[in-house]
């Protein structure tokens, strides 16, 4: 049997320790790409809309007279979406899941309706907002109108984008009216 000596041991050093250094060194190096989106706030508060309406008066020779008056039928919800991390999100998409039997009044050109929505049948289930590029820290709020459910308005929303999310609990958040 052979014994090292202390010539061998520098010949091993100088093997091995390169070796160790490629391994520790590329496992900390490597760029990853992800982009954090997440649903910041989604709010939801009373549009009036004004309706004519019916007024009694104290008058006899006018017991009634037609009034202009805000009415609170409509509901306006505005969400906020945030990329956050070192990467920009791209392909950023929104789905929207809208309370029971509501019908959406004005949403923006970059969303889309539900599509089992016709003329007789107005009630929508959710919308889909096509966000596009977000950059690193940069917020994209939207807003839409829609009719009271009188089963609940709670409004849900889930954000997502092409690119890898290291945190995809933050993507979905919701309200009450």
């Amino acid at each position: 049997m052979k014994k090292y000596n202390n010539s061998d041991s520098g010949v091993f050093k100088l093997i091995l320790v390169p070796i160790l250094f490629f391994l520790v060194n590329s496992s900390f190096g490597q760029a990853r790409w992800q982009a954090d989106v997440s649903v910041t706030s989604v709010v939801i508060t009373a549009a009036p809309t004004l309706k004519k309406a019916t007024r009694v008066t104290e008058t006899i020779n006018k017991p009634t007279e037609k009034v202009v008056q805000a009415v609170d039928d409509n509901l306006k919800c505005t969400i906020t979406i945030h990329n956050e991390h070192d990467d920009d999100a791209w392909g950023t998409m929104m789905v929207v899941v809208l309370p029971v039997e509501v019908s959406v009044v004005a949403i923006p050109s970059k969303a889309k309706l539900d599509p089992s929505v016709t003329a007789t049948q107005t009630f929508a289930g959710h919308i889909i907002f096509t966000i596009g590029h977000m950059t690193v820290g940069q917020n994209v709020t939207v807003e839409f109108t829609f009719t009271k459910s009188k089963y609940g308005n709670k409004v849900g929303a889930y954000a997502y984008s092409d690119s890898p999310d290291p945190n995809p609990a933050n993507n979905y958040k919701d309200a009450v009216y």
